[in-house]
């Protein structure tokens, strides 16, 4: 994330308090055309800020006034070690194309584009996605071929390994599918859902990180999710439910109702579940000194995968008697 600092760039025009108007308009008309700048800066002799002029007061004022007379004193000024984001924030409300930054002191040290400062939030935003799935955020189309195979591959292996371990769960409980293989048929479809759950669920707590960074809100957080995860849990445990009754029923298969109780209890477990690790996964990046947007889906995929099909499968084997 950059900062003000990185962004700013000395002022197109500086100007003491006891220049005249007059003075202050041949400035304006020396300096160069391609330059962009909003206002003409007013500093006392210690480069302090003291104000700004509008063009229009200078055009309006006699040449003879003061600018010490005409400037505006009250302005809004950013300090260089603000981030993008933190800058936006300030200004939120604010519709000027430039600002001055000042040190602690008051001390003129450049000056920055609202511009540059939307460009990069946006540029942020735009990265944010990749990360989530191990993607540099410097990379794009033209990023040559080998630092490309550089950024992605680490994170590939760590994909592969996660989904291999998901698959290991389902090896492990390969009996009871062969015993009952409707649930293979239905494992997909608890893993998709409880997976969309838990993005959700990290969706909001990394749009809350961005906003706020300093908050503490974890336990509400967790509190919330642990009530929606009830909520959509029986909602959707429900409908697979339901939905895997009817293909037994319809398959002729035995232990129909026992199989739809499986269905219910591993989706409520599920969605629980991964609703709490979406808001977990990015709050233990963070306190770990990683960026809570890497990777956060593949570790949250993996999460969900194992919770998923795990307590399914779990449930079918301790209740398999039952059903033959």
């Amino acid at each position: 994330m950059p900062t003000v600092s990185e962004l700013m760039h000395s002022p197109a025009l500086v100007l003491s308090p006891r220049d005249t108007v007059g003075r202050a308009i041949e400035a304006i008309r020396a300096t160069p055309r391609d330059q962009l700048f909003t206002y003409p800066l007013v500093v006392d002799a210690k480069g302090k800020l003291l104000g700004v002029c509008v063009m229009r007061d200078l055009i309006l004022a006699e040449p003879e006034s003061k600018i010490s007379d005409v400037m505006l004193a009250k302005f809004v000024a950013l300090n260089p070690a603000f981030e993008a984001r933190d800058a936006l924030d300030a200004i939120h409300g604010l519709e000027i194309p430039e600002y001055p930054v000042c040190n602690k002191r008051g001390k003129l040290v450049g000056v920055v584009r609202a511009a540059k400062l939307h460009q990069s939030e946006e540029d942020r935003l735009t990265a944010v996605p990749g990360q989530m799935v191990g993607v540099g955020a410097e990379e794009v189309v033209a990023t040559p071929f080998v630092p490309s195979v550089r950024s992605r591959f680490p994170w590939l292996v760590v994909n592969l390994a996660t989904a291999l371990a998901a698959g290991l769960v389902v090896g492990y409980f390969q009996a009871t599918i062969d015993k009952v293989v409707l649930l293979a048929a239905f494992l997909p479809v608890l893993a998709g859902q409880s997976g969309n759950t838990g993005a959700q669920a990290l969706a909001i707590t990394l749009r809350t990180l961005e906003r706020d960074p300093k908050s503490d809100f974890y336990r509400t957080a967790m509190w919330k999710e642990c009530r929606l995860g009830l909520v959509h849990g029986v909602a959707t445990g429900i409908i697979v439910a339901a939905a895997i009754f009817a293909a037994a029923m319809y398959q002729g298969s035995p232990g129909r109702w026992v199989l739809a109780g499986i269905a219910f209890a591993a989706t409520l477990l599920s969605v629980i579940v991964s609703g709490l690790s979406g808001a977990t996964v990015p709050v233990a990046l963070k306190k770990l000194g990683a960026d809570p947007a890497v990777a956060s889906s593949i570790i949250l995929s993996t999460i969900t995968d194992i919770v998923s099909m795990g307590s399914m499968l779990l449930l079918a084997t301790i209740l398999i008697a039952y059903m033959i």
